[in-house]
């Protein structure tokens, strides 16, 4: 794409206007340059377009008018219309990004010179964004609607304990950029992710052709578990948790309970002890009522028979032995990526799930916390799919909650996946440094990240609303503004993976003796 050889004409330090020809190919979200005799080269993106005319203000519509008229009578002649190239232009508008002085880029705090240039910016403008971009790759640089081949990525030392939110509405490429994610701490082998995939989608792809999964990632031998209750291709293990795991907590994000029924709880863990929810399951109503006599006998139903769900489909198991919560903690310290597979199981039973296992890997690194070992413990980032359900205005004091709030400090963080921020509890959302914006139709839903990110996206509101799948802002306290990308396309990026030098010299082949369990 060619230069767009347009020149500054006005506004503020905030703001500036740029007129360029009126065939110029101008987009929302185009980075470009202003740069004037004496002056820095500017960097500025552009935030919305408009047409100009020279002329009498009405003179546009009389001149529609008149085309209309001669096109009706057969004689319009668009070669013949009068002097388009000076008299019809396009306004550019445009937020002034900052400029690079002595190797570091600094905010602008006044404007180019007059009439200064306007040119698309080149790879050494964006030079200076190269230390910013980390080592977990999602994509390439974005300038409006041209992909440059500049990876953009996050820094997970600094991002995962501070939380990481992805806010999309369906179809935008969430599922995709997870996958990109997920590939890239795997590519790195420096941090733990935990990723439960309530869709099953995440292993192989969703079982659709010519997709790939992580098992498919060139190290996913190396630096991948799998766990899951339904049947696999590849090593994977069962998964199973101990009713000794379930705190009163996790029953509360599940169901509804009333008062009655939530003191029943409290009075059932005391009397029975760590074993409470076998010994609920396993006594008949009569026996509970006996050992807990303070309780009407319906009250004590309620709650048997909303524990027994729990126990049918053999996802909870009565021996505290019976878990594989142990081993995720492990294998996350090991710098692991761990899937969840937990597509076989209903909503309340994956959240539970992801409950207990995050309850696990925040209580295992709480303990190691001031312990010598836990300065070489990676960072765990906690994927949480559809996070408004635990992370609502009436969240309280849940595993998430806590996690938000106290986990950067114990080297745990959360990864909020949601189509609806405006549903997240605002002091939460507050805690999460790190955005992936992504296309959202929702008003108030771009109303409340922009109150959250950690750069100044009010500006951006065109460029939210016009994003295309794959297309994603991304807001970070140490990037210098938001930074548009264009997400791989994860199959494409296990190709170029799978070619590489450096993952090659690491994939070196696991041996497994016959018989023995991969894990």
């Amino acid at each position: 794409m060619s230069d767009v050889q347009g020149r500054i004409v006005g506004n503020s330090v905030l703001e500036l206007a740029f007129r360029c020809p009126h065939d110029a190919e101008v987009c929302v979200g185009d980075l470009l340059v202003a740069e004037g005799e004496g002056s820095v080269p500017l960097l500025m993106r552009v935030t919305d377009v408009r047409f100009g005319l020279e002329g009498e203000p009405e003179l546009a519509a009389r001149m529609a008018g008149r085309m209309m008229a001669l096109e009706e009578e057969g004689r319009w002649d668009p070669a013949g219309f009068w002097d388009q190239k000076t008299r019809l232009y396009r306004v550019g508008i445009a937020v002034p990004l900052g400029y690079v002085k002595g190797g570091r880029f600094r905010k602008a705090k006044t404007l180019p010179a007059h009439f200064a240039r306007v040119r698309r910016a080149s790879e050494e403008d964006y030079a200076f964004l190269a230390e910013d971009m980390g080592d977990v790759e999602v994509g390439y640089l974005r300038s409006g609607e041209t992909t440059v081949e500049f990876p953009v990525g996050i820094k997970g030392d600094v991002s995962f304990p501070y939380h990481v939110g992805v806010f999309a509405t369906t179809g935008m490429g969430k599922s995709n950029l997870m996958r990109v994610l997920a590939a890239s701490v795997m590519t790195t082998g420096r941090y733990g992710l935990l990723i439960v995939d309530p869709h099953g989608e995440y292993h192989d792809g969703g079982g659709r052709a010519k997709q790939m999964g992580l098992r498919h990632h060139p190290l996913a031998e190396r630096n991948l578990r799998v766990y899951s209750t339904r049947s696999l291709k590849g090593p994977h293990s069962k998964l199973q948790i101990s009713a000794h795991e379930i705190e009163i907590a996790d029953l509360k994000q599940l169901f509804e309970f009333s008062g009655p029924q939530g003191e029943l709880l409290d009075a059932a863990r005391w009397r029975y002890g760590n074993g409470w929810l076998a010994q609920v399951h396993d006594k008949t109503a009569a026996e509970i009522h006996q050992d807990i006599p303070h309780f009407h006998e319906g009250t004590v139903s309620v709650v048997k028979r909303r524990i027994e769900r729990l126990f049918r489909t053999g996802l909870v198991h009565r021996d505290e032995k019976v878990t594989v919560s142990c081993g995720i903690v492990s294998e996350l310290h090991a710098g692991k990526v761990v899937l969840v597979d937990s597509g076989g199981l209903s909503d309340k039973e994956e959240l539970l799930v992801t409950s207990v296992l995050a309850r696990a890997v925040f209580d295992a690194n709480k303990a190691a916390f001031g312990e010598p070992a836990f300065d070489k413990l990676p960072p765990v980032l906690i994927t949480l799919e559809e996070a408004q359900r635990v992370l609502g205005k009436a969240s309280g004091a849940n595993v998430f909650a806590s996690i938000c709030r106290e986990g950067r400090k114990f080297k745990t963080g959360l990864c909020a996946i949601t189509q609806q921020p405006k549903l997240v509890d605002r002091e939460c959302l507050s805690q999460f440094n790190t955005l992936f914006i992504m296309g959202l139709a929702d008003k108030q839903d771009r109303e409340t990240l922009k109150d959250s990110a950690k750069q100044d996206v009010a500006s951006l509101e065109n460029e939210i609303q016009t994003l295309m799948p794959g297309e994603v802002l991304i807001t970070s306290p140490y990037a210098p503004f938001a930074i548009p990308a264009q997400v791989h396309l994860y199959e494409d990026y296990v190709e170029r993976l799978s070619k590489s030098a450096r993952v090659a010299e690491v994939a070196a082949p696991v041996r497994v003796a016959p018989g023995e369990d991969f894990y």
